[in-house]
């Protein structure tokens, strides 16, 4: 890119630019990749039609674009098979994380982990993608890094018992570190060039044993900046890179908002970026980095699939200014389910179970649940005061008052027989 490129979670929190994610259903399962030529259930689907191939050793001159190769269907078989469905909920994104997390751990047990927090816009509907012009505060953006967070250790290692949580912070940047009762999954969160002995520390804990998994979840800082990098020059930053390539990229979950995102519907309209639109990128251990255009109804599309890490600038100029990496361009006319609808069969599934996780549940998923009677009154007591509101407005019912009585209220309506009263 021609400009350095900024800490994820900051530039969205003071410039709504490019975009890091939530969900209800901690283990719902995530749809598999369709192959080529099949029609998909889900929102998602995932048949790009080109891999882009790595970089040469030398550098290109600053004008010249990234080269592609284009593959033929029959040739591109292997690579459809290997990718993965982009998370639709923040709980398909914990489990599809978790799942990543604990297969690459047999050899890589310091991992690096980019979330696409559940904040702002993607705090109502996780696939929104329609711009918040007044985003969360530092201490909201915390919380929910430190719930996903949890969320994802207590997926790698559902026996390894209670969460502890502790800030590190020195200044108003909130950092936390997360561990479970057992020890076996520690990570720090969210922290910036100043936290880099606690990560350090948690290292040395984690290695102790040889069993031990130690996490980086979306680190703030910026390793490659145009003249000097956020840990400095020279000895000091090779000293600080040495260390932090110990940690292997598993999992990483971002957005891009290119150019003017919200000036049209991908869809419905045929958007392709000459004007503007929204990408989210997903790369897995071991995968490519799968690019997914995104529709303002909350659908999505792979549209491509490149061995190195896509740029914003890249995205601007070689892939959303083409019409075969549009929705229009990549849609054959099959229906599709509705996003309501697949978030009521996921909280049903989830509810027969018991795997709600209602700490990192959207507005929609609490909506979806309320409408498939998912919920019930037992589940009152993990809501939030957000989430009460909402599944009382779901149900009709009055969202004012203080949190017990609100709480209550919908634990009295919840009982089934008691529902009739409100109507």
């Amino acid at each position: 890119r021609s400009e350095p490129r900024a800490p994820r979670e900051r530039r969205e929190r003071r410039s709504g630019g490019r975009i890091m994610t939530h969900a209800i259903v901690q283990r719902a399962t995530v749809a598999s990749a369709p192959r080529a030529g099949t029609a998909s259930a889900t929102r998602s689907r995932t048949v790009p039609t080109a891999v882009r191939s790595p970089r040469r050793k030398v550098d290109p001159p600053a004008h010249r674009t990234p080269c592609i190769t284009v593959l033929h269907a029959a040739s591109s078989a292997d690579a459809v098979a290997d990718l993965r469905p982009l998370p639709q909920t923040c709980a398909e994104q914990v489990t599809q994380a978790a799942s990543v997390i604990r297969a690459a751990s047999t050899s890589h047990r310091r991992q690096r982990i980019q979330l696409l927090l559940p904040i702002n816009q993607r705090k109502n509907e996780f696939t929104s993608v329609e711009s918040d012009d007044y985003g969360m505060n530092d201490a909201d953006v915390y919380k929910a890094a430190m719930e996903t967070a949890s969320a994802m250790i207590r997926a790698v290692d559902p026996d390894g018992g209670e969460m502890s949580a502790t800030r590190v912070d020195d200044d108003n940047d909130p950092v936390g570190v997360l561990q479970n009762a057992k020890g076996s999954v520690r990570a720090l969160v969210i922290p910036n060039t100043q936290n880099l002995q606690n990560l350090r520390d948690l290292a040395a804990l984690g290695d102790a044993n040889g069993t031990q998994i130690t996490l980086l979840v979306n680190p703030q800082w910026n390793e490659a900046g145009q003249v000097v990098s956020d840990f400095g020059l020279g000895p000091w930053r090779r000293k600080a890179m040495d260390f932090l390539q110990t940690f292997e990229s598993t999992y990483s979950l971002t957005e891009y908002r290119v150019g003017a995102a919200a000036t049209r519907d991908p869809a419905r309209g045929g958007d392709y970026m000459g004007v503007g639109g929204v990408a989210r990128v997903l790369k897995t251990h071991d995968g490519t980095w799968q690019t997914f255009a995104m529709g303002a109804d909350g659908s999505s599309e792979c549209v491509r699939a490149d061995a190195t890490e896509p740029t914003y600038e890249y995205l601007e100029k070689e892939v959303f200014t083409k019409f075969e990496y549009s929705l229009a361009g990549r849609r054959s006319g099959d229906s599709m389910d509705s996003l309501e609808t697949r978030l009521e069969s996921a909280a049903t599934e989830a509810s027969s179970v018991g795997t709600i996780d209602w700490s990192i549940a959207s507005t929609a998923e609490i909506n979806a649940a309320v409408r498939a009677d998912a919920i019930g009154s037992s589940d009152v007591a993990a809501l939030s005061k957000t989430g009460i509101r909402t599944a009382l407005g779901a149900m009709g019912l009055p969202t004012s008052g203080k949190l017990e009585a609100m709480r209550e209220r919908l634990a009295d309506a919840l009982l089934g027989d008691d529902k009739d009263q409100w109507d």
